[in-house]
Formats: C-alpha cells, sequence, structure tokens
C-alpha cells in the first residue's frame, strides 16, 4: 500500500502495461493507495460536469513502487477564497477574500473560474470556461465548506 493520500494527481512520467502506454505523461488522474484487487490505482477523467471530474470505472493498478513517487499532489476541486490578491495574468488581479471555484483540465493545468451573479434566481454562477493559473497559487487559496445551519448530534456521555 502508497503511503500518498486518496486524491487528484498529475503525472510526471508515462505508466506503461503490456509494452503500451496505459496513463501518459502530464495528465490528470484520480490516485487511490488502495483497490479490489490490493495495489494502488489511478484512473483517468472521464467528464466534466459544473468544473468538476468523474472518473471512469477503468483504472490501472500500480505494482512499481517508485511510480508513486512520481506523482504530483493537486488541490481538490471545488471552492476558495484568495487569502490575499494575485495576478493570474498581467492585466488582472483576484481581489483577496475573492470567491473562486478551481477546477483542471485533463492535462492537469490549474483552471480558476470567478461567479457571476444570477439575480433573478437570487445565485452565484459559475460559467465553464475560465483562467488558467500555475500551482503557485495555491498557497494563495484556502478552502470553504459551504453549509447551512444543521442540527448538532446529540453527545453521548
Amino acid at each position: 500500500m502508497s503511503d500518498l493520500s486518496c486524491g487528484l494527481y498529475k503525472t510526471t512520467v508515462e505508466l506503461v502495461r503490456d509494452g503500451e502506454v496505459a496513463v501518459a505523461e502530464g495528465l490528470l488522474v484520480r490516485f487511490h493507495n488502495h483497490s479490489d484487487e490490493g495495489p494502488p490505482i489511478v484512473l483517468l477523467p472521464d467528464q466534466n460536469t459544473n468544473n468538476k471530474w468523474t472518473f471512469g470505472p477503468k483504472g490501472f493498478l500500480i505494482h512499481e513502487d517508485d511510480y508513486t513517487d512520481t506523482l504530483v499532489a493537486l488541490k481538490a476541486e471545488g471552492l476558495y477564497r484568495a487569502r490575499e490578491h494575485f495576478h493570474p495574468a498581467s492585466d488582472q488581479v483576484v481581489a483577496k477574500d475573492a470567491l473562486v471555484q478551481l477546477g483542471y483540465n485533463r492535462n492537469a493545468e490549474s483552471i480558476l473560474f470567478f461567479p457571476r451573479s444570477h439575480e433573478s434566481e437570487n445565485s452565484l454562477v459559475f460559467p465553464t470556461t475560465g483562467t488558467k493559473v500555475n500551482e503557485k497559487i495555491y498557497e494563495l487559496l484556502e478552502p470553504i465548506n459551504l453549509r447551512g445551519p444543521y442540527v448538532p448530534q446529540a453527545r453521548l456521555h
């Protein structure tokens, strides 16, 4: 079993099976440090809905101990707050405390999506196109957990 946590990663080397490239270099994958068969597994992106990937059921088992050392961890897709302002492009500024959605393309490139107000429904809408950014912005993003009021569970003594 691998020491890596389950989550999103970018491949940096090919994964070869039976003399063929099963997983190319430079791809977004979901890594699980366990599988039904035992060894770790990588899954390829299948479909993107609302800027979030689902991953296909068929994966590739990792039998090589050193392959997991080549995977680069990525932040989880989802909503974040900018802890300070930054410039994703020379003509753009993202304000401190701005709400953004972090997503990826199949090449594991980070993309920020900026919400727009949808006043007729009193909601925020995230577009399906965003701005590519490098991983240096990761340190500037703080995850947001959106949830409403809830009823606390009774404590058992």
